[in-house]
């Protein structure tokens, strides 16, 4: 078999694959006996027409079936001729078939790239001091706090920071049109009554400046605020311009946190405040150990991609990357409640940084991948089963359902290249030269 391999760009070959007519016609012939064997001919007992009337009738069908036998086998044996190691059947064009002739088809294949790994054990990285402070404690407890906290009706003075303000409101633009014609896709730009706001900088507005707007208000007081919308709002209706509201305070709460006392670290599984804090110096201390350690990792990483001579990449591969990239960045940022709107507007942005990402992970992943070969790391069930149980606990479903999901979807697969990735990670950061910095 004649293969001719042509270099068309980085880590991408064609092969224009000639099958000699011998092989074509051997392969025509056997096709026509099995088109034979079970053609109905008017005047023939099924499978006993003659072969000279099959072909006759069935000639076209017998060479497309040939082509589809042919082509596949002549790829796979044009692959061992030549060596090549494909990650992709980019194109299969050109494909020539006639009887007395040779089979001709053009390949284009993704090749893995050629590369030499550096040498990537003791690499020289610095280790920074890791340490709990009073301060950080302090901040965990009021965290701790805040979140048992209730909140409790207020009387006698203004609406402040951190109170929560139940409002009714109603807007007008262009000229005083009511909202609800102005953007009647968004029903809660219109009106609100018993609207509980909460003056905190930790909150998103559901009007621009509202929060700043509402402060000092009086339960009773009544106010004629100017909204000004952004011009890259997500509402395109009213992007860019400016809306009258009428906003009358119901109400005033705020926030009371309960006293740091014995009795209520008890509320949180401890059985004092000392032993609160205890329990809360253990969990940071052990957070940034891992945060020190995931910081080490990167920069191991970094090194190695730095000095690995790995600049050819298949393209194939950095394109399929950047798609599942862009999706995984869509499909956050809807979970966060950003608009479709929003989202195609920063379209351009999201696909230069899909590019450049993907890149680097194909990249990473042929080096992680390497290096993983030649250190004959393997994932256990248990890694599997480990992991797997996870993430059941973090995404707070079922088992069987997480389980179907991934299976659906083929994560488990990935599931398992990641994990041995992340094996070969840690193995690089075991072997590193740690020097404490300073």
């Amino acid at each position: 078999m004649k293969v001719i391999v042509e270099q068309i760009g980085p880590c991408r070959k064609s092969l224009r694959i000639e099958v000699p007519t011998e092989q074509v016609t051997t392969e025509y012939q056997q096709v026509i006996k099995s088109i034979a064997a079970r053609a109905r001919i008017p005047g023939f007992r099924q499978g006993k027409a003659p072969a000279a009337i099959v072909e006759k009738q069935f000639s076209k069908d017998a060479l497309e079936e040939t082509r589809e036998r042919l082509v596949p086998m002549a790829y796979q044996t044009a692959l061992k001729q030549e060596n090549l190691n494909p990650v992709a059947v980019v194109d299969v064009s050109d494909v020539q078939i006639a009887k007395q002739l040779p089979l001709t088809f053009k390949v284009t294949v993704d090749l893995v790239p050629d590369f030499a790994l550096p040498p990537y054990k003791g690499i020289a990285v610095s280790s920074l001091k890791v340490e709990v402070k009073e301060e950080d404690i302090e901040q965990v407890l009021t965290s701790i706090r805040d979140r048992s906290a209730h909140f409790e009706v207020v009387t006698g003075r203004a609406a402040q920071k951190e109170d929560v303000v139940e409002i009714d409101y109603s807007g007008t633009c262009d000229g005083g049109k009511p909202m609800s014609e102005v953007a009647p896709d968004r029903t809660e730009l219109a009106q609100g009554k018993d609207f509980w706001v909460l003056l905190s900088e930790k909150m998103p507005e559901f009007l621009p400046g509202i929060k700043a707007l509402i402060e000092g208000i009086e339960v009773g007081q009544t106010r004629e605020v100017t909204i000004n919308f952004p011009a890259d709002y997500r509402a395109k209706s009213v992007a860019g311009k400016s809306a009258l509201y009428t906003i009358t305070a119901k109400g005033i709460r705020e926030r009371k946190s309960p006293e740091l006392t014995d009795d209520f670290a008890k509320t949180v599984g401890a059985d004092s405040v000392a032993d609160l804090r205890v329990k809360i110096q253990e969990n940071l201390l052990a957070t940034a150990k891992l945060t020190e350690a995931n910081r080490q990792k990167d920069e191991i990483v970094k090194w190695v991609m730095e000095h690995t001579p790995l600049t050819d990449l298949p393209q194939s591969l950095v394109e399929e990357e950047a798609r599942h990239i862009i999706q995984d960045v869509v499909q956050e940022n809807m979970r966060r409640g950003v608009s479709k709107d929003d989202i195609e507007l920063h379209r351009e942005d999201i696909f230069n940084r899909a590019a450049q990402s993907s890149s680097e992970r194909v990249k990473v992943n042929y080096i992680l991948t390497r290096i993983a070969d030649d250190e004959k790391i393997t994932v256990s069930e248990a890694d599997m089963e480990k992991r797997f149980n996870e993430m059941v606990t973090q995404y707070g479903q079922s088992p069987e359902k997480l389980k179907a999901d991934m299976e659906k979807r083929g994560a488990m697969e990935t599931l398992r290249r990641n994990l041995r990735l992340e094996k070969a990670v840690d193995l690089l950061h075991a072997a590193a030269t740690i020097t404490p910095e300073g």
